[in-house]
């Protein structure tokens, strides 16, 4: 399922570097501290616990609700969109699902998605791409925390993707980025620490990259080029010599 600011165009390539650095030990497990809608998570694979975090509550619900069997509709029409918009705690799990899967960019209900020239069905899209990452995670752990207070068990591998530098979190609430990269350095101290990110401060080093092309509104007439990367801290950089 799409989510905004996701990294589905580029997850079998951030999951195979996190797999193949790791792949030298057993019993390993994975946190990630931003999971959104796990297509990246769902890749990664060779870990034998995986704790996976967000803080939107709506989100994990949806992810908690499909572990455990929730039935996902088919179709949402604009009716049902803008119901759920303004009733959102009667239905977490659904109100999860149509709040990202059914809205414009999987800005969360920033718009009831729909095609001018086609008949395409972003519920049932959502839907199936949901379900197929899904298949990989029914044994995760999904928690809805701050990401400085979700678990790291001895020497597990972490993953952030974080948002954007610059821009605004869930309710409104700005996203600390000095706060994120000191919790970055002190927790890379004792754990291997992957962060997804543009841009990173100099005691970072990128392993990899990619460039994307995003696209800020429904028209595609603002589009712009971004490199996505991958750092860890330098003292991690040891794990990362033979990529």
């Amino acid at each position: 399922m799409r989510y905004q600011g996701g990294k589905s165009r580029i997850a079998k390539q951030i999951a195979s570097v996190i797999t193949n650095v790791c792949s030298r030990e057993s019993n390993l497990t994975f946190v990630s501290l931003f999971c959104g809608t796990c297509s990246i998570e769902s890749k990664v694979t060779g870990f034998s616990r995986k704790i996976l975090n967000d803080k939107h509550e709506y989100l994990i619900a949806l992810l908690n609700g499909v572990k455990n069997g929730y039935e996902l509709p088919e179709f949402v029409s604009l009716e049902e969109y803008q119901y759920l918009r303004t009733h959102q705690n009667e239905d977490k799990v659904l109100s999860g699902f149509v709040g990202f899967g059914c809205s414009f960019g999987a800005k969360w209900f920033g718009g009831y998605a729909r095609s001018k020239t086609t008949n395409r069905n972003y519920a049932s899209e959502a839907k199936r791409s949901l379900l197929k990452d899904m298949a990989t995670l029914m044994d995760a752990e999904f928690t809805c925390k701050d990401y400085r207070e979700v678990e790291l068990p001895d020497g597990c591998v972490v993953y952030a993707d974080p948002p954007y530098d610059g821009t605004t979190g869930y309710g409104n609430e700005k996203f600390d980025s000095d706060a994120f990269w000191n919790y970055m350095r002190e927790i890379s101290k004792n754990h291997i620490v992957f962060i997804s990110e543009q841009n990173a401060p100099d005691d970072f080093v990128s392993i990899w990259e990619r460039q994307l092309t995003r696209t800020l509104d429904v028209n595609k007439n603002n589009q712009f080029k971004a490199t996505e990367k991958l750092f860890v801290h330098k003292c991690n950089e040891k794990y990362i010599k033979n990529l």
